[in-house]
């Protein structure tokens, strides 16, 4: 009933006349810190009465019970009465700090990363399956640097600590990384943007809908 209440009084905020109310969007924790932010600043230049109630979560809220309007997934969308669009998938790619580099050396393949400090997952499935599948001879203890949060792994990237997994476009935007292995791409997110079919046809909620279609689309 608490969610049902909540998305009513955003549904109500929606101006009749022109494009204003309260979107509520759901992100992972990395897009939410180090990917969204500009594009809502873009959207927020374009519509300055529509406001944004950002949710950080890497496991996603539930969009049939209406928890919020608005989700990025990294997952596929399963669920029925979504309207859903796959946008771009977002390659992901291993940087360093040029101080390791000067310190540590660049290593020439992939072979040469066991000899490098590297920063890589601790408990999450999905990543450590990422990890093995890529470098097999990895062993755990190589990862001097291990969480399964993906700003604190970047942060730690980006303070010399060592070799870390970092999306392209954020990497190669960032003074402060080098590639590492350019050619070779750890994975590609492929990621949907995913509203309820309810809510599809509030102006606000389609607006940042279509908005995040078209920003997320450009990124490569």
């Amino acid at each position: 009933m608490a969610h049902a209440s909540d998305a009513f009084v955003r549904r109500a905020s929606a101006g009749a006349d022109q494009p204003a109310g309260t979107v509520r969007v759901s992100v992972a924790e990395f897009i939410g810190v180090e990917v969204i932010p500009p594009m809502l600043a873009r959207l927020g230049a374009l519509y300055p009465d529509i406001a944004i109630e950002l949710v950080l979560s890497d496991t996603g809220a539930d969009l049939l019970d209406q928890q919020v309007d608005v989700a990025v997934r990294m997952f596929p969308p399963t669920q029925a009465g979504l309207v859903i669009r796959k946008v771009a998938s977002i390659r992901l790619g291993l940087y360093a700090h040029p101080d390791y580099l000067a310190r540590h050396g660049e290593p020439a393949t992939v072979g040469e990363l066991g000899s490098h400090r590297l920063i890589g997952p601790d408990r999450n499935s999905s990543d450590l399956a990422l990890a093995q599948a890529l470098f097999p001879d990895l062993e755990r203890r190589a990862l001097v640097l291990r969480t399964d949060s993906h700003p604190a792994a970047l942060a730690a990237t980006r303070a010399g600590i060592g070799i870390g997994v970092v999306h392209r476009h954020v990497g190669d935007a960032d003074m402060r990384l080098r590639p590492v292995l350019p050619d070779v791409d750890v994975d590609a997110l492929d990621t949907w943007i995913v509203t309820h079919e309810d809510l599809s046809n509030i102006s606000c909620i389609r607006i940042v809908f279509d908005h995040l279609v078209a920003e997320f689309s450009a990124l490569h």
